[in-house]
């Protein structure tokens, strides 16, 4: 019961996914970043379903890579781009650690914020129109719904692998010293099989294009984190992952044109 409470926490803090409000203990907690990635599988998994439909009738490359680039912003309510928005504003800020800690939970955007905020939309929604215009996307499209679960997967372990800046908050909660040890190996785990999907859906190029590019973005994001702010919260992983996903789109776009 605990791993299905843990799973219905998570889904409600970080997707829209209509589930039960159950009792938050520390058991269940623990175990909520063990079963934060499934969700990228789900997200996944509508992807999947939406990109089968806009094929269907046809909607045309501009919309339908509208469509794909909402898509997760929808499922998940935009949790993750708005840590993404924070990052932007601290980063931009130039100040110090303690400074840019505050500015993360500033509730209010700044020019940073939009500037890197749209910029990181319209690469998205490149990614997916040059995808979408390089043909066969019907066949190539598995290849790229790994990257939903592996983000998700390097999310949680740069949580689990840096120390929390704070040393307060939702996901210092989430991160109990004696959960550590496993949820790096659940992280880990969850990583093999992206990387294992990745390779068994398409070519070996393509394949590692996308896992070098999404490895590259997550080492970037975590550095950043790290010397900047001094380890990780809610809004860097947010950051993190959403650099991930971006990356893994656009190198997919360039090595399916190779």
């Amino acid at each position: 019961m605990k791993y299905l409470r843990a799973f219905f926490i998570a889904a409600a803090m970080y997707s829209r996914l209509p589930v039960p409000n159950v009792r938050w203990d520390e058991e269940s907690k623990e175990a909520v970043l063990f079963l934060f990635p499934l969700l990228g599988v789900i997200e996944a998994g509508l992807i999947y379903l939406l990109a089968g439909l806009l094929f269907r009738v046809s909607a045309g490359a501009p919309l339908s890579a509208f469509c794909l680039t909402a898509a997760p912003l929808l499922f998940t309510g935009g949790i993750h781009f708005d840590g993404f928005l924070d990052t932007a504003d601290a980063l931009g800020s130039w100040k110090g650690k303690e400074e840019k800690l505050a500015i993360l939970k500033d509730v209010h955007a700044g020019s940073a914020a939009v500037l890197q905020g749209g910029l990181m939309l319209l690469a998205g929604f490149a990614a997916w129109l040059s995808l979408l215009e390089s043909g066969n996307m019907p066949e190539r499209l598995p290849q790229l719904l790994p990257i939903f679960l592996m983000s998700r997967a390097l999310s949680a372990l740069s949580i689990y692998l840096l120390p929390n800046a704070r040393g307060a908050g939702t996901v210092y909660d989430f991160t109990a010293a004696r959960a550590r040890r496993k949820g790096r190996l659940i992280s880990g785990f969850y990583l093999l099989l992206a990387a294992a999907a990745l390779f068994g859906a398409g070519t070996l190029f393509t394949g590692a294009c996308i896992l070098a590019a999404v490895l590259l973005a997550a080492l970037y994001s975590g550095a950043r984190a790290a010397l900047s702010f001094g380890g990780m919260t809610g809004d860097l992983a947010g950051f993190l992952l959403t650099n991930c996903e971006t990356a893994g789109l656009i190198a997919a776009a360039l090595a399916f044109r190779i």
